[in-house]
């Protein structure tokens, strides 16, 4: 799993993100309200304008974006967007109040009661409000957009596979163990409980290693990274080891609530693609090529030999694994339905669990 440290690098990123968006749209924001001003004959300077909303662009990004990326959004992407949406709104609403009718009434002195009423049931202050909540909820709708598509996201936005391109990628297909049988014995509606808990948890791991999820089909899941990606620092490998290790670790709770653990198998391969977008209602990021099948062959003949994951030779040699890490093992020239010519697989472990299998 990403270390405590690689969380925070990749939330603080995300944060300084939304702050540069907040304070790019406050510099518009500042801009449309001083043409407005100058129409009506209110003659201020635009910087002054510039620059309070440059502040509160940088406070408000910074503050408002790292608590709601920190603290927040893990609990809230589990709600209904809008449900979510109204309980950000009823936060933003004291911290508004706040600094926009408290602070200044105290600063004036006098009467603060009366100061605070003004301020709080302004027009001025409902205008703060609205602002302040449309940036919060715009920021809580990026998120989830990016949640929706993926690390792939920012290319179908700037349509960068408008036009078929080829590249090298490297694909996981992951697929439950014995699910017909699962369903069968607690239901489809339990079971679609079920795989919703599954793809909950397995979503961090796959958002940490920078992989695309490509589809759900099922009880199956398919992952994607561009190659260089998928190569550094192993993790495409290090996805499939930090998924088992996270259902590992909700094991009472699957155990308690379905009565039993689930379990995956895996096949990995890399090779040249097509990737495009097609559809006009439902428009989708689709790969084309012999890779995306032959991967699905793979992760098929992982019960043949009683393994959890299966690689292709020709992606490991681009692993390189560390050898203090990671075990490999040979499992054979496997012909593949489909396939003119044999496949090369392996099998690949964990260091440390191969010593624990030994003691046990």
């Amino acid at each position: 799993m990403p270390t405590p440290i690689e969380k925070y690098r990749r939330r603080a990123r995300r944060t300084l993100r939304i702050t540069i968006v907040w304070v790019a749209a406050g510099l518009v924001a500042a801009v449309l309200e001083n043409n407005v001003l100058t129409a009506n004959g209110l003659h201020l300077p635009l910087e002054d304008e510039v620059n309070a909303y440059f502040w509160r662009g940088l406070f408000g990004g910074l503050f408002g974006g790292g608590i709601y990326i920190f603290l927040l959004r893990d609990r809230l992407r589990v709600l209904p967007f809008l449900q979510a949406f109204a309980i950000m709104a009823g936060l933003v609403l004291p911290v508004v109040v706040f600094t926009h009718a408290v602070l200044p009434a105290l600063s004036v002195g006098g009467d603060v009661a009366q100061g605070i009423a003004q301020r709080a049931f302004s027009l001025t202050q409902l205008g703060q409000f609205l602002y302040y909540t449309l940036m919060m909820g715009g920021t809580m709708l990026m998120v989830r957009l990016n949640d929706q598509y993926g690390s792939g996201g920012v290319g179908f936005l700037l349509g960068r596979y408008y036009k078929p391109r080829q590249e090298l990628r490297i694909f996981m297909f992951l697929d439950m163990r014995s699910s017909t049988t699962i369903a069968e014995r607690i239901g489809h509606v339990r079971y679609f409980e079920l795989l919703n808990d599954v793809v909950s948890d397995i979503t961090d791991p796959v958002v940490y290693s920078e992989g695309e999820v490509y589809q759900y089909v099922g009880d199956e899941v398919s992952v994607s990274w561009p190659l260089h990606k998928g190569i550094r620092q192993q993790r495409c490998i290090r996805c499939f080891f930090d998924i088992r290790r996270k259902l590992g670790q909700r094991a009472a709770y699957y155990q308690e609530r379905y009565g039993l653990v689930p379990q995956f198998k895996a096949g990995f391969h890399y090779g040249e693609v097509t990737t495009g977008e097609v559809g006009l209602v439902k428009k989708e990021t689709i790969f084309s090529g012999d890779v995306v099948n032959t991967a699905a062959r793979i992760q098929n003949s992982c019960n043949d030999h009683g393994v959890d994951n299966l690689v292709s030779k020709d992606l490991l040699d681009l692993l390189r694994l560390p050898e203090h890490l990671y075990t490999t093992r040979h499992i054979g020239e496997i012909p593949l339905k489909g396939k003119r010519n044999e496949v090369s697989l392996w099998t690949i472990g964990l260091k440390g669990e191969d010593r624990a299998a030994q003691n046990s």
